[in-house]
């Protein structure tokens, strides 16, 4: 595990060269379950959309014809029939009448045409509609079959499934769908200063803070999450733990135990067990120690054990490998900000600092955070979003433009 570090773009590219190989099965599940999920088959309208012509407005339909020199000052009066709501409909439209046509509703045989009630008057007592322009045929009206035709496609695969795009589904008479299987994704920290979260530590001791973050970012990148433990750093507690990890795994990620400390144990186990690498080392701050490799061709990620490391490092490097696999976009919104402030960068390396988008002057902008420690978790909570200062410019003045890397949504 002597390789040099490689740059984030060679990182990012070797990562989704290997995630072209690794393939997912699909399982059927609900439609009301399949929010979030990765659609895994092509979905084909089973009928016309609409079924039938029908009104877009709420209105009166009628024959074009019988229209044609209503204005305001000399309307056309038509006797009126009985109305047609949503969900119903009249066998036919007497010639020379009109009918009250909701929104939604079926077109009747003998109208082609629809006027808003805004351009009408009724007189209940007389049943009479008075029409103050003229409508050529087809106004406000969707013509069968104009949203879909039965067997078009609906929903190409793979498809992040939203609210709207189940509606889609159902609408095509599906109460389930194939969807893409979760990758389950194995979470393993270290550390003989580590407790669970629920323990009162010693000065020298931390509460395990990584274990709950990374596998709320594993769920959130659309993973399911098994917790394997604490590795400690002595005898061969991390060796047999990382073992029986990585059988239920389809991806295994480590936390800690994998930078220059004598005691760092999944070093000496990846070598021990000659797992093949495919990068050790990533040329950017924080998280530098970043190991990437395949055991027994199962994905191994190792991130480093400073909170925000470890969640920079997964954010950048392993929520793209999951969305990959699963066919979903592998990155959240990136763009262009100018800063508000100078920025400093001194380390030679690709900077990933913490922000916020602020409005200055009615722009967008971003804002640098105070605090850019690698073991201030508390930095990571307050940030919005990370924006890249690169390896070879020592200083960026404020208004200058960096990539932007947003964490949400």
């Amino acid at each position: 595990m002597t390789q040099k570090p490689v740059s984030f773009s060679k990182a990012r590219q070797l990562i989704e060269q290997r995630a072209d190989h690794f393939s997912l099965s699909s399982e059927t599940v609900s439609i009301e379950a399949s929010i979030n999920r990765i659609l895994a088959e092509n979905i084909h309208s089973d009928l016309d959309i609409p079924g039938a012509d029908n009104s877009s407005m709420d209105g009166y339909c009628a024959r074009a014809s019988d229209l044609k020199t209503a204005t305001a000052g000399n309307p056309v009066l038509l006797p009126c029939v009985e109305g047609i709501d949503a969900g119903h409909t009249i066998a036919r439209l007497p010639e020379g009448h009109c009918a009250y046509i909701a929104t939604g509703a079926i077109l009747p045989p003998g109208a082609d045409t629809v006027v808003r009630i805004e351009d009408t008057a009724l007189n209940e007592r007389e049943k009479t509609v008075s029409f103050f322009t003229a409508a050529g045929p087809g106004n406000f009206i969707r013509p069968k079959a104009s949203e879909l035709r039965n067997g078009d496609l609906m929903v190409s695969a793979p498809a992040l499934i939203t609210p709207q795009i189940a509606g889609q589904l159902a609408s095509a008479g599906l109460t389930a769908v194939k969807v893409t299987r979760k990758p389950v994704v194995t979470i393993l920290t270290s550390g003989d200063e580590v407790l669970m979260p629920f323990e009162y530590p010693h000065p020298w001791q931390v509460r395990n803070s990584n274990t709950t973050m990374l596998k709320l970012q594993a769920a959130e990148a659309g993973a399911c999450v098994l917790d394997a433990g604490i590795a400690r750093d002595r005898g061969t507690h991390a060796r047999d733990l990382f073992l029986r990890a990585a059988e239920s795994a389809d991806i295994i990620v480590t936390s800690g135990g994998i930078s220059m400390g004598r005691c760092d144990p999944f070093k000496q186990v990846f070598s021990e067990l000659e797992i093949e690498t495919v990068f050790y080392g990533v040329k950017i701050k924080p998280g530098k120690p970043v190991f990437f490799g395949l055991f027994k061709n199962k994905p191994l990620f190792a991130l480093p054990g400073n909170q925000v490391s470890t969640s920079v490092t997964f954010e950048l490097f392993v929520r793209p490998f999951i969305r990959k696999i699963l066919g979903a976009p592998t990155d959240r919104l990136i763009i262009d900000l100018e800063l508000t402030t100078t920025s400093t960068n001194k380390d030679g390396r690709d900077f990933f600092k913490r922000g916020r988008p602020v409005y200055r002057n009615g722009r967008l902008m971003v804002e640098p955070l105070e605090s850019q420690e690698s073991h201030m978790l508390s930095s990571m909570a307050g940030a919005d979003l990370l924006f890249l200062h690169p390896a070879d410019v020592v200083v960026l003045e404020a208004g200058q433009r960096v990539r932007c890397y947003y964490l949400k949504g």
